[in-house]
């Protein structure tokens, strides 16, 4: 069986890592993407002889997988433009787009030109562009649901997430319709994770401590304290802190020197909503009693209501 080769659509930072790895196996036929800046920047990450596009109309052939990386807004429009373009010259293609939001329905007019169309969302934060991102990931997998169409299209899928290094789930028909609620779940996994870094080097400066010598390990240790969580199913996940001891006045002196440092009144708000969130958390997940719950929110949101 001879390898696939593929195309990939947008060189933002998933799309130049999908490119970078499959450049290094000798697997990238083309890639295209609309922005000179990252075409540009491309250009240093990939083989030479890797023909770069800047539009749909520029691809002269398709190749036997093509991977759309674009933002979801303009997945339909470039499906719809890349049945213009090719037609029915689509049959058999193999067309993956990697929104953890989308369903396959956004790719319905390559569908109606024979396009086999799948979606494969790795579940994983790019804050980089490498192909060290994808080692050992899980990629959430949209099948479609009529045969012989699964089974080409999970080989497919399974050979180019292998190929990235990666682990194929397939979705079920439940997690498909309430996608939107797969990718919260990815997004409190990073994006909020990371914020929340930043807050807590900003609240270090202010403090006067190095966020460099002292946040490294307890963030290590937090993280390791939460996924052992993940792993003792029917145990509450690991808590420490006032929040998890119900004990409002060290929140409220947390709260007053906020107020007082120089540039601390910026992290109010953002501290006591994340403190409303815990506090939640850690009434049902059984850390503090209804009342102390019921004292920590009147505080936090008395807080809030004053900031607006």
């Amino acid at each position: 069986m001879s390898m696939q080769s593929y195309g990939v659509i947008g060189l933002g930072k998933l799309g130049l890592s999908i490119a970078v790895s499959l450049s290094a196996q000798g697997r990238l036929a083309w890639t295209m993407n609309r922005g000179a800046e990252n075409r540009n920047a491309a250009k240093f990450l990939l083989s030479p002889s890797v023909p770069m596009y800047s539009s749909i109309q520029a691809i002269p052939a398709l190749p036997q997988t093509l991977i759309l990386a674009v933002s979801d807004g303009a997945l339909e429009e470039v499906s719809e433009q890349l049945a213009a373009k090719f037609g029915n010259a689509l049959s058999d293609t193999m067309l993956i787009h990697c929104s953890g939001v989308k369903t396959r329905s956004v790719l319905a007019a390559c569908e109606a030109q024979g396009a086999f169309t799948i979606g494969a969302h790795p579940y994983q934060t790019f804050g980089v562009a490498t192909a060290k991102n994808f080692k050992d990931i899980a990629w959430g997998v949209e099948l479609p649901p009529n045969e012989p169409y699964t089974t080409i299209s999970e080989q497919a899928a399974k050979e180019m997430i292998q190929t990235l290094g990666g682990r194929m789930n397939i979705l079920s028909a439940e997690t498909i319709e309430n996608k939107p609620l797969y990718h919260v779940s990815a997004i409190f996994a990073s994006n909020y994770i990371s914020v929340l870094v930043g807050y807590a080097a900003q609240a270090a400066r202010e403090a006067g401590i190095s966020p460099e010598q002292f946040l490294p390990q307890i963030l290590h240790k937090s993280l390791e304290n939460a996924l052992s969580g993940l792993k003792q199913t029917g145990t509450k996940y690991p808590l420490t802190g006032p929040i998890s001891r119900g004990d409002v006045a060290a929140i409220q002196h947390h709260i007053d020197s906020l107020r007082t440092s120089a540039n601390g009144r910026s992290m109010i708000r953002p501290y006591c909503l994340y403190a409303l969130a815990t506090a939640d958390f850690a009434c049902t997940q059984g850390f503090i009693s209804k009342e102390h719950h019921l004292a920590l929110r009147e505080t936090l949101q008395n807080v809030i209501d004053e900031m607006q």
